[in-house]
């Protein structure tokens, strides 16, 4: 099995960001990386001049989390995927969307086996859609500024200003929608008849989700059950932050011993840095790698 990764990185360290890519790219997949800094990337770009396995996302070159540039971002990814395949005379089996700092905590063939149980199926978790939960859809009808500064979701201040902002436009302009929004984990294992779904419909994106707060937990999920008929299957296999569960509307915290310890079965884990929690990442950087 082939899959096209598709990741983002935040950070500024190549030894890092080398390392994570060199483990994925060994066991044979192909890394579409988004990277923030600009040093960075033109260092990936040089040092990875001659391996056809990496690709550094140029047509967006940035996003951050709680901000439409996350999900657009990985929208570019894909299409960037679809193009190697005709390109570059590539093939994936699978599509795997992952956000900053987030690594593989067990073997490629762990995985494999994993995703052989669902041949033809997306694998993401949905938390509830707006049939069943009517407050998604006055979440959506809010609106989000501030959300493109590096400090927004942290910075009390930005908050407020957020906040009384959003407050004033939504009492001159209603957003609606009329599609059923999904609410989801922002981590997606896709077919490549999603992946092409989503690249298709990526004006939808742009145009329904501007200045929404945190669309990569709306967005995708949203996209895929108006774009696409694959089957879905609903399951986390991410284990996140302090607790090991993904909290909504909250930047993801560095990743806990408690919380591996409790997720056994996490096939992938966040945000794990050597940087925050350096045993941990020294225990799993090579997860990937390590024969069964």
């Amino acid at each position: 099995m082939k899959i096209a990764y598709c990741i983002h990185y935040l950070g500024k360290s190549f030894d890092e960001l080398s390392e994570n890519v060199d483990q994925l790219i060994d066991q044979g997949d192909d890394v579409f990386v988004m990277i923030n800094d600009d040093d960075l990337r033109d260092q990936m770009v040089i040092t990875y001049a001659d391996e056809p396995a990496l690709h550094v996302s140029q047509i967006q070159q940035q996003a951050l989390h709680g901000d439409l540039s996350l999900p657009r971002g990985q929208i570019v990814q894909l299409r960037n995927a679809l193009d190697a395949q005709i390109n570059e005379k590539k093939s994936y089996d699978r599509f795997i969307l992952l956000t900053d700092g987030m690594l593989p905590l067990k073997s490629k063939e762990e995985i494999v086996c994993y995703l052989d149980q669902y041949p033809d199926q997306d694998i993401y978790y949905i938390k509830a859609t707006s049939q069943e939960d009517p407050s998604l859809k006055k979440r959506f009808e809010n609106y989000a500024f501030f959300t493109n500064t590096l400090s927004f979701q942290k910075s009390k201040m930005v908050k407020g200003m957020n906040t009384i902002t959003s407050k004033l436009v939504h009492n001159f302009k209603k957003r609606e929608i009329e599609d059923t929004l999904v609410l989801s984990y922002p981590w997606f294992i896709l077919t490549e008849k999603s992946a092409r779904a989503l690249g298709d419909a990526f004006p939808y994106c742009s145009n329904t989700f501007k200045m929404c707060l945190y669309p990569e937990e709306l967005a995708i999920a949203t996209m895929l059950r108006k774009f696409s008929d694959v089957k879905h299957h609903n399951e986390s296999v991410w284990v996140v932050g302090k607790n090991g569960e993904y909290q909504f509307q909250e930047p993801i915290e560095p990743l806990s011993e408690e919380a591996l310890r409790s997720h056994p079965k996490a096939l992938f884990g966040a945000t794990i840095h050597p940087e925050t929690n350096l045993s941990i990442y020294q225990d799993y950087f090579d997860a990937y790698s390590i024969n069964q």
